[in-house]
């Protein structure tokens, strides 16, 4: 395993598509002083060999190659999803720290090998998507752990779009996103997933429908724009969950809604509800409650100090594993509860397939919220 360079992360970013255009490779410039690009890799080697010339680092076209330099401490597999768990295995029996954007692994058996080989290895893989590193979700993970609603009942949630290929300014083909080993579940269910799981543990078991109710794809800007795609894996899916102690929860995913003003998840309690707003990450954060002993009732906004903060930002899971790796931090987007994630993906295809209500066989513990990384003001949430 190389020793990583004193006070910054030696990365190597594989694939050099919209995700490391968009915020891995500015990432390397943006945050110097934690993290060194060194190596770019690319199917395209010329497009390898532009960033790296914008960027920084030696280019590959060969994935073996770049894992055999001495001069990457952790690889960035940012390449479609089909190809994640072959190349965060490679990468980690090479003696690299791995991030890895959603989906970690394409099933539930090969997210286990990625969770074991690392374990073993004493090597670290953060995952995306960053939610667990979001001043969002610690002050959510804040509220919920005082009690401020008290017992959690029903939880409803809602993580869908049109998908990427709806997206202006695309800087790739993104019509991969529609077919097998990608769909909406494992690009959008993620978000609300590592949310819930964050705030409330593991799900004990769900009953799910899926369809595809869009089955013809065009795509909307950039190079593959006015191309047409058959769906193959269904983009609208409704799941009943179970958390255990008698709180259940309902959740739609998939890439059939343009746009909505609902909050994304809402936690219904004893003593009122949370509802939480945004797109991907936990933006505000809205309260209710009707408490006759402080004299408290009504709506109101809950502060989230370090929205401006880097841990806001999709990078951030770089910033993680930089802790991790340098500073001995532990890694709070870790594998296992992406594990966890990606079996409840597979178990939605289970159900939806049999009509039958199927039990989760892994589980998971978050961390408290006080272990995350960004500081929370002493609101009282309407508490004496």
């Amino acid at each position: 395993m190389p020793e990583p360079s004193k006070g910054r992360l030696k990365i190597g970013m594989l694939g050099a598509g919209a995700a490391a255009q968009w915020y891995y490779l500015p990432a390397t410039q943006h945050w110097n002083d934690r993290l060194q690009l060194t190596a770019v890799c690319d199917v395209d080697e010329a497009r390898a060999g532009q960033f790296a010339d914008q960027y920084g680092g030696t280019a590959y076209g060969d994935y073996e190659a770049m894992l055999g330099d001495p001069e990457v401490d952790a690889v960035a597999v940012l390449t479609p999803h089909r190809f994640h768990t072959e190349q965060v295995i490679a990468a980690l029996q090479a003696g690299k720290h791995v991030l890895v954007e959603k989906p970690m692994a394409e099933g539930f058996s090969d997210a286990v090998q990625v969770c074991e080989i690392a374990e073993r290895n004493g090597l670290h893989v953060s995952c995306a998507p960053p939610n667990m590193l979001h001043p969002g979700q610690r002050r959510l993970m804040e509220i919920v752990a005082k009690g401020v609603i008290g017992k959690i009942n029903l939880i409803k949630m809602s993580q869908n779009s049109m998908g990427p290929g709806a997206r202006p300014g695309a800087p790739t083909d993104f019509s991969w996103f529609y077919q097998s080993g990608a769909g909406g579940m494992s690009s959008m269910a993620g978000y609300g997933l590592v949310r819930l799981t964050g705030v409330l543990g593991g799900v004990k078991s769900l009953a799910a429908m899926s369809t595809t109710s869009i089955p013809e794809r065009v795509m909307r800007d950039g190079p593959a724009a006015g191309k047409r795609v058959s769906a193959d894996v269904p983009d609208n899916n409704v799941i009943v969950f179970d958390m255990g102690n008698d709180t259940l929860g309902t959740m739609d995913t998939g890439y059939v809604a343009m746009s909505s003003e609902s909050p994304m998840m809402s936690l219904f309690g004893n003593d009122g509800t949370i509802e939480v707003y945004g797109g991907d990450q936990v933006l505000r954060i809205r309260l209710y409650r009707d408490d006759w002993k402080t004299n408290v009732d009504g709506w109101q906004d809950v502060d989230i100090p370090g929205l401006d903060t880097r841990w806001a930002l999709h990078p951030a899971t770089l910033l993680s594993l930089a802790d991790a790796v340098l500073d001995g931090k532990p890694l709070l987007n870790g594998p296992r509860q992406l594990a966890h994630v990606i079996e409840f993906i597979e178990k939605v295809w289970v159900s939806a397939e049999s009509g039958q209500r199927v039990d989760m066989t892994s589980d998971y513990t978050p961390p408290t919220w006080d272990e995350l990384p960004v500081e929370t003001s002493d609101g009282k949430f309407g508490l004496v």
